[in-house]
């Protein structure tokens, strides 16, 4: 039976990692991809508490006055109070109820 040469067992091993590794990356950049929010607003969000899903009970920004919904992504809007594009199922600390 032929053994594998050391070299080659390394370099299996490099690449394993360097994979392994990697994921992480993948699946932030899909997710990433998938939400409604600009990564650029980030210290904003941040500072009004926003989450990208509500854990108040009937509190989302579909539900919010300042929030504007977007008939070609359903499940993303526009807010004035993050002065852009947030998840419809999200919610922030200046929530408040349209009227």
């Amino acid at each position: 039976m032929h053994q594998p040469s050391r070299r080659l067992l390394l370099r299996r091993a490099l690449q394993l990692t360097l994979g392994v590794a990697s994921v992480p990356r993948l699946l932030s950049g899909a997710a990433a991809a998938e939400s409604c929010v600009d990564p650029q607003s980030e210290s904003l969000r941040s500072s009004l508490h926003y989450a990208s899903v509500s854990t108040v009970a009937n509190q989302s920004c579909s539900g919010c006055g300042f929030f504007t919904g977007d008939s070609a992504r359903p499940a993303c809007g526009s807010c004035v109070m993050m002065s852009g594009p947030v998840d419809a199922t999200g919610r922030c600390d200046s929530w408040s109820q349209r009227s």
